[in-house]
């Protein structure tokens, strides 16, 4: 009984800091609102932008085939590491430096294993080149070691959209954007458990790295979301919210921001590491909400501060009828293709078939809302039918 009172106390606590209003407030009373509209987002996205991102290919290891490192700069604390070891057969294993953001990550989205590591990551420039160390213990307990220098300093010219490849074709649908990149020099090395091994890229003509200096990335995810409905608005008005809590039990907060004739703004934050703020419009059409375009922006957690304003982030736009696109930042329409959605109650279905670039063509996206009762069943599924 007392665990359970404790648990109630620590969730209103969470919530009055994620709205902004005293704790004691009576929020997660649950509510039935009095119009009965909903909307909850269906696409498990998420986004990043790194500081630092390295990648080494293996040309002659007979399990691996990358060796790859995402770095996020945080004020005040260590960086937040992601490295990705690539298997010859297409899927990946995550390495986190964080153990929250693992579990969440292991939570959520599916068809990818996750390990907790300490990870050894540090960057420099000598003489304008970039020089990279890497040091980790991989998922199965091997010693791995990379020293990258660049061949020449990054530049624009080796960035741009990044072919992903096969790599975890049925997980996910990645859209990466390098903004300036430096290809290896010999004196680059990687050794597992003191073996180097050659690097090579993965198709001819292609370095056997990369080094990259603001490296963005959005990924569409394979993966399941329980949301409980803990408090729904009376009407839809500025400032009201849908609040829910997740099989994690983190708190996923829907607030209006703006109310424009049938349109809606609505900030969707949550107390998952895993997850990044969005800003999602949607039309009252009829006598229900329909989604018009999602913005993950990037940032963690709740931010008192208002969302950077539009393109910043990735945004997914289904506005116009018949397509979608994909874009980052200034850069737009870097993956597009024909949408659908599938309406029987109690399910949702949205269906994302991407037509540009050639390589998206076999990572379709098929996310799909449940009603049950005062919950939501997400699920979502990547590759082709």
């Amino acid at each position: 009984m007392a665990s359970s009172r404790n648990r109630n106390i620590l969730l209103m606590l969470a919530l009055g800091l994620l709205i902004g209003v005293p704790a004691w407030a009576p929020v997660l009373i649950s509510t039935r609102p009095v119009d009965p509209l909903e909307l909850v987002q269906p696409f498990l996205i998420t986004y990043d932008r790194h500081e630092h991102h390295v990648v080494a290919f293996l040309a002659d290891h007979p399990d691996y085939s990358a060796v790859e490192a995402m770095v996020t700069l945080r004020r005040g604390q260590p960086p937040l590491i992601r490295v990705n070891i690539s298997l010859r057969g297409g899927s990946q294993i995550d390495h986190f430096n964080d153990a929250e953001l693992a579990r969440d990550w292991a939570g959520f989205f599916t068809g990818r294993q996750t390990v907790v590591r300490p990870i050894h990551f540090e960057a420099r420039t000598v003489h304008g080149l970039p020089r990279v160390r890497l040091r980790l213990t991989s998922y199965r307990g091997e010693d791995i070691d990379l020293y990258f220098e660049g061949a020449a300093p990054p530049s624009p010219e080796l960035g741009g959209l990044i072919n992903p490849g096969g790599s975890s074709q049925s997980a996910s649908l990645p859209v990466m954007w390098a903004n300036e990149s430096s290809a290896p020099s010999d004196a680059t090395v990687l050794t597992i458990d003191d073996v180097p091994f050659t690097l090579g890229g993965p198709a001819p003509g292609v370095p056997g790295g990369f080094y990259t200096r603001d490296f963005r990335i959005g990924v569409f995810r394979a993966g399941h979301l329980d949301l409980e409905l803990l408090s729904a608005p009376s009407r839809l008005e500025a400032g009201e919210y849908w609040v829910y809590q997740d099989q994690l039990g983190n708190l996923h907060l829907y607030e209006i921001l703006t109310v424009d004739g049938d349109a809606l703004t609505i900030r969707k934050t949550t107390t998952s590491p895993a997850l990044t703020e969005e800003v999602v419009t949607a039309a009252r059409v009829g006598g229900r909400l329909e989604l018009r375009s999602v913005r993950a922006t990037g940032r963690r957690g709740y931010e008192v501060s208002a969302p950077p304003a539009p393109p910043a982030g990735l945004t997914l736009d289904l506005s116009t009828p018949g397509r979608f696109s994909v874009s980052f930042d200034e850069h737009a329409d870097l993956v597009t293709g024909t949408p659908s959605r599938d309406e029987h109650a109690p399910a949702e279905v949205w269906t994302l078939e991407p037509v540009e670039p050639s390589w998206a063509t076999s990572r379709q996206v098929t996310a799909a809302a449940t009603r049950r009762r005062d919950a939501y069943l997400i699920d979502n599924e990547l590759g082709q039918r």
